[in-house]
């Protein structure tokens, strides 16, 4: 008979032996099936989509427009092309996609909020905090002021409309505020407001804004019919 004992060290040879090829096919096995189950099973397939952000677009524009490829596993969704196609809707200033274990592709938006509207074209155009123009409304929408930008040049045009932007938002909360009632501008540096009683004040470039409406406090104080702020450190007016 042969001794136990060796018997026993030749066994566990034998295990020594064969232990790291058999992990090493499991480990394989173990990750194939991981990789079949994320990439291409249906166990981790898009079958929800979840919008937030929206006010004047609705969930349904949304969807259509991110054209989300439902029962498509979640890892090889291209979240970058949701992104994009939805990014390409003229209401939304930004947005973002992500995965939600184990089914939703979730679509994060921001919608462009208007500070001023241009009649464009026929049209009347909202304009968002940055100058563009980006939806269309049937009548002047209320509260908002009018921005009359007589470029014909396409770039000058934007640069012109985004300096003007720029001003309304600025003079959101200035005591004159409530007596604008229209802003022109030929450039992007010569923005004017036209106030109640035939008056207006020449701004100028947008810049330097909180020190405008920081000289305008006492400026307007004086009857006159022009003021002009261009030049904040030299104001002037004209009756």
């Amino acid at each position: 008979m042969s001794d136990p004992r060796f018997a026993a060290r030749r066994r566990d040879g034998l295990i020594q032996r064969w232990r790291r090829p058999l992990i090493l096919v499991g480990s394989v096995l173990l990750i194939g099936m991981i990789v079949w189950g994320v990439w291409f099973s249906g166990l981790l397939a898009v079958s929800k989509v979840v919008v937030q952000g929206e006010t004047t677009l609705t969930e349904a524009q949304i969807r259509d427009a991110a054209d989300v490829p439902i029962g498509r596993p979640l890892a090889r969704v291209d979240t970058v092309a949701i992104e994009a196609r939805v990014a390409s809707m003229e209401r939304v200033q930004a947005v973002s996609v992500s995965r939600s274990l184990p089914h939703t592709i979730k679509i994060t938006i921001a919608e462009r909020i208007p500070v001023a509207y241009a009649r464009l074209g026929g049209q009347i155009r909202g304009i968002d905090q940055y100058g563009i123009a980006y939806r269309t409304f049937d009548s002047p929408p209320k509260g908002l002021l009018e921005a009359s930008v007589i470029v014909s040049d396409p770039r000058r045009r934007q640069q012109t409309l985004a300096a003007v932007a720029s001003v309304v938002k600025a003079i959101k909360d200035a005591p004159f505020r409530k007596d604008v009632q229209l802003v022109t501008a030929s450039t992007k540096d010569s923005i004017v407001l036209n106030l109640t009683k035939g008056r207006e004040i020449t701004w100028g470039s947008a810049g330097s804004a909180q020190r405008k409406i920081a000289v305008l406090g006492s400026l307007l104080q004086i009857s006159a019919k022009q003021y002009d702020v261009s030049a904040p450190d030299q104001p002037t007016t004209r009756k």
